[in-house]
Formats: C-alpha cells, sequence, structure tokens
C-alpha cells in the first residue's frame, strides 16, 4: 500500500512555486530620472553589465560575472507627483536553484532607498 501511496506521490510536501526574489521601492524621481539613477547604482554598488537600458518601456536589465548566474531587472513605473515605482527581480538561469532572497535585490534597493 506505502507503494502506491508513494507512486500517486500522496503525502508529499507541495513542490516550491517558482517565485523570484524581488522588492518594490517608490522614489520621488521622474522616470527618465530614476533610470539614470537605477543604472548608476548597478554600475558603482553592483558592478553589474547592464544589458538592457529600453527608455522607451522603461527596463533595464544587468548581470553578474562572466556566465550570468543571476541577473537584475528593474521595470519603472511611472505615479502621479512626479514619483516612480521600481519593480526589482531577480533572474536565475534555466533549471538553477532559485533562493528566496537575492543579495543582488537588498542592496540595489538599499542603495536607491538611501540616497536623496
Amino acid at each position: 500500500m506505502s507503494f502506491i501511496l508513494k507512486w500517486l506521490g500522496v503525502g508529499k510536501p507541495p513542490p516550491r512555486v517558482g517565485l523570484r526574489p524581488q522588492r518594490v521601492i517608490e522614489l520621488a524621481l521622474t522616470c527618465e530620472a530614476a533610470r539614470e539613477r537605477i543604472v548608476d547604482a548597478l554600475l558603482r554598488v553592483l558592478g553589474a553589465n547592464v544589458y538592457v537600458d529600453d527608455p522607451a518601456t522603461y527596463t533595464i536589465e544587468a548581470g553578474f560575472g562572466l556566465v550570468n548566474n543571476e541577473r537584475v531587472r528593474c521595470t519603472l513605473t511611472a505615479l502621479e507627483d512626479a514619483r516612480t515605482q521600481v519593480r526589482i527581480e531577480a533572474l536565475f538561469r534555466a533549471g538553477a536553484q532559485v533562493p528566496a532572497e537575492s543579495r543582488a535585490v537588498d542592496a540595489l534597493a538599499a542603495a536607491l532607498a538611501s540616497e536623496p
């Protein structure tokens, strides 16, 4: 009987949902100014290589190292009163174990929140 239950998957914990580590912050800047500040922080604080910097869609993507085991994507959304919402997401290569947190996401969010 235990073989059948094991084969059916009864009693197993559910698989971990593959959500990516992310943070959402707001900046008191226009989208263009926020984009420039994010690119600067990616280069200066994280030492990342910026691969995508699309001012039309306000999407920025950067990677780390030669094989880009981890990448960071920032998506900007304009809010009222010249404020910008920034979603920072960690991206990993296919098949990689996705950690619950990303130091790169946390460091970028902290750097953007601390600067005036």
